[in-house]
């Protein structure tokens, strides 16, 4: 990823640049790059991994927000001094509690970050890992927007796999969004094509002092499909077992992972459930609009609009389940599909 790590690092340095997208599906190695990149600058950062805390709710934000601050203070303690002068929050060394869990408190909170980041010539780097979540809380948007157009010295770096829900919290395509119109800075992460996977894999092996056949390699990218995230989970197998079972452990157990995920999203569509999956069942191999609404017809047995199928198909791909190319649509993820054909979705 040389040509992304070099654009991630150009923007983060960049005085220019206020916002920067970072997207792909799960497991494309986002949050890795991320890491990467900040590990080559000295710019200071506030991280939040908005995975941490499982279905994001406000009390868990705030509580991931409080733990990336603590963290934060703790490598620029000057500005402790600072944060102790705002209502609804207690800073006891490096360690920091909010009194009262409002956006108001957060907007005072960066601001006083701003003003520290002015005073020291620098910016600050607000990252939001998994950020489509934020479209959940309300006013979320309205504080994004407030940060771009007043709180010059903080830039705002939203990576998310859910693309159609993070451009959403960044209103594309709609004039009533507090973000509409805010230029931003666009980095897409795709899977690997297949010489880069192999190529990723022998030089883990070669980091770990182990020598992997090459036909071994080879079946591992064909059954994985490039997703970095999967061939990390496999690489980190192999080195304690053989090929066959470390590959079998990696489908079974990303396989579970991702039809944990698909429940997730399941769970408050009782009603279209069944259509859901029928549909991700169909594209395990890549299938056209039209294929589609033919297979749901006769497998269903039920007449459904053309509207619904194509809202179907929209809602698949806003929450990063399907890929559309070439007018055609696919499960995005491998084990996904697996999930699918051994029947842990029902």
């Amino acid at each position: 990823m040389d040509y992304e790590l070099e654009s991630l690092l150009r923007e983060f340095k960049s005085p220019l640049t206020r916002m920067i997208i970072i997207k792909g599906v799960r497991r494309v190695g986002k949050s890795s790059l991320l890491r990467v990149a900040l590990s080559e600058i000295n710019t200071p950062h506030l991280l939040l991994d908005l995975r941490a805390v499982g279905p994001l709710t406000p009390e868990g934000f705030y509580d991931v927000f409080t733990s990336s601050l603590s963290d934060f203070l703790s490598k620029h303690k000057g500005l402790s001094k600072l944060l102790k002068r705002i209502s609804g929050i207690e800073v006891m060394g490096v360690k920091v509690e909010l009194t009262h869990k409002k956006l108001i408190t957060l907007t005072n909170i960066l601001k006083e970050i701003n003003e520290w980041a002015q005073s020291e010539n620098t910016s600050v780097l607000l990252i939001l890992d998994e950020a489509q979540e934020l479209a959940l809380i309300r006013g979320f948007d309205k504080l994004l927007a407030h940060i771009y157009d007043y709180l010059n010295n903080i830039k705002i770096v939203l990576a998310g796999s859910e693309v159609g829900l993070l451009s959403k919290l960044i209103g594309e395509g709609n004039p009533e969004s507090p973000l509409y119109g805010r230029a931003y800075i666009e980095i897409t992460i795709d899977r690997l094509p297949r010489d880069k996977a192999e190529d990723f894999l022998k030089k883990g092996f070669q980091q770990a002092n182990i020598k992997v056949p090459d036909h071994e390699i080879a079946e591992a990218v064909n059954t994985l499909n490039g997703i970095i995230g999967w061939l990390t989970y496999y690489g980190y197998h192999r080195l304690k077992m053989k090929h066959e079972e470390a590959l079998q452990k990696t489908i079974n157990e990303g396989a579970k992972t991702a039809a944990q995920e698909l429940e997730h999203f399941l769970a408050p569509r009782h009603i279209a459930r069944r259509r859901y999956i029928e549909i991700l069942r169909i594209t395990t191999r890549p299938s056209r609009w039209i294929e589609i609404k033919r297979s749901l017809r006769a497998t269903l047995g039920l007449e459904i609009s053309d509207k619904q199928v194509t809202n179907y198909l929209h809602e698949l791909v806003k929450y990063g389940f399907l890929i559309k190319k070439n007018q055609e649509y696919v499960v995005a993820d491998p084990l996904l599909a697996e999930a699918i054909k051994k029947g842990y979705i029902t």
